[in-house]
Formats: structure tokens, sequence, C-alpha cells
């Protein structure tokens, strides 16, 4: 009986190892599945930093064009206010050498020799006759209470303007002007009328006024009109300068 179990037990344990053995021949040589995520979440995160660098790119993209834009409108407007610069520089430098009609507040002066004086008889050291110094006095103290702009007899007094005698006659710009002599001046008012009265500017000639009854008036305007420069322009020192 006993023999007989034992061949039993085995013959069972054989056929199990038998079993057994071809369980794991047949698992080897089956191909496995891997049932592992990583490769589709390393896809996945690659599709999301791609998505991401995609959308970063369209937004500097879009913030490139709008950049452009910006700078397109500013050099518009450095290009507009250049010109307006530009324009109101050349306004100033053709006001300031008397190349432009100026008007404004200032004073209306009007100046002529002495009762009883002639001229064309007098002598020209004649102390009742204006001369071209007295006239130059009264546009130097002009001058000195900052008037922005001067003419006498409707010519405009720049810095290289000559006022001269040839005898009794008077050159300005060396055109020949007579009396009554009109200067007018634009500027502060009281400057102005502050500066004809000084006689450390006025030199002698408001003593002369009173002594020989030269005729000597002002009068204030709100509505001054000086004619632009009519004469030559002396052009000795002038350059051309290339941009």
């Amino acid at each position: 009986m006993n023999t007989i179990m034992k061949k039993y037990y085995l013959i069972v344990f054989i056929l199990v190892g038998i079993l057994l053995g071809l369980f794991l021949v047949f698992q080897f040589k089956t191909p496995k599945i891997i049932q592992s995520s990583f490769e589709i979440d390393e896809m996945d995160a690659k599709d999301l930093l791609i998505k991401s660098f995609l959308d970063e790119q369209s937004y500097l993209q879009s913030r490139i064009v709008a950049l452009r834009k910006l700078v397109s409108e500013a050099q518009t407007e450095i290009e507009i206010k250049t010109e307006n610069a530009s324009i109101a520089l050349l306004d100033n430098l053709k006001k300031d050498i008397g190349l432009t009609d100026v008007y404004g507040p200032g004073l209306d002066i009007i100046l002529d020799d002495g009762s009883f004086s002639d001229r064309e008889s007098s002598e020209s050291s004649d102390l009742r006759l204006v001369q071209a110094s007295d006239i130059r006095d009264i546009v130097n103290a002009l001058h000195a209470s900052s008037a922005s702009a001067v003419s006498i007899n409707n010519q405009r007094i720049l810095a290289t303007t000559a006022i001269s005698s040839v005898g009794s006659n008077i050159l300005v710009n060396n055109s020949h002007i007579a009396p009554p002599f009109q200067i007018k001046a634009i500027g502060d008012v009281q400057m102005l009328i502050a500066g004809l009265k000084n006689k450390n500017l006025m030199g002698d000639f408001l003593d002369r006024v009173s002594k020989y009854n030269l005729s000597f008036s002002i009068t204030i305007s709100s509505a001054i009109s000086i004619p632009l420069y009519n004469g030559d322009l002396k052009t000795n020192y002038i350059n051309l300068v290339n941009q």
C-alpha cells in the first residue's frame, strides 16, 4: 500500500513538474505587454512643452508687432517735433537777422530838428539839428533796454546797420533819410522808456532837446509794425556747414 501511494505521489509530482515546466516555457516565449505609462507621460509632457513654446512665440511675435508700431509712431512724432522745432528755430533766426516783419507792443518815437532850423542851409555841426550820433544813441538805448526790433523811417535796424552822416544828410543802411525821423521799437514798454530817460545811455541829447527845442515825442502803442530788412546782407563771415 505504501509503495503504491509513493508511486502515485511520484507520478503526481512528475506531472505537476512537467506542467509547470511547460507553463514556464510558454511564458518565456510569449511577448510581454508592458503596462507602464512612462512613455505616454513623456509624450504628453513634450506636447505640453511644444504647445507652451508655440504660445510664447505667438505672444512674443504679437509684442514685436506692437512695439514696432510704437517705435514707428514715436519716430513720426519725433520727426514732426523736430520739423516744428527746426521751423521755429529758423523763424527765430530770420527774426533776429531782420528777415521777417515784426509786430507787437512798443514805442513810436518822432524826432525832428529844432524850431527855425534849416537842414539845407545849416552847418552839419548845428546843435539845433538832429545828428546821426543822436539817432545812434537812441537806437543803442533801445537795444540796451531789450528791444526786439527797431526801425528808422521804415529802415530795419540790424547789428550791422551803419548810421552815419554826410554833411547834414543822415544815412541809414546806406539810404538817405530826412526829418522828421520816426523810430519804432518793439519790446517791454516800461523798460524802453526807462532806457530813453537814462542820461548815461542818451548822452547830451536830452539836454539839447530842452536847450535847442528839438522835437522828441514818445507814443506808447500796442500794435507797432516793423518791416523786414530790405538792404544788402553782408556774408563775409558766413560758412556753409555740410550736414
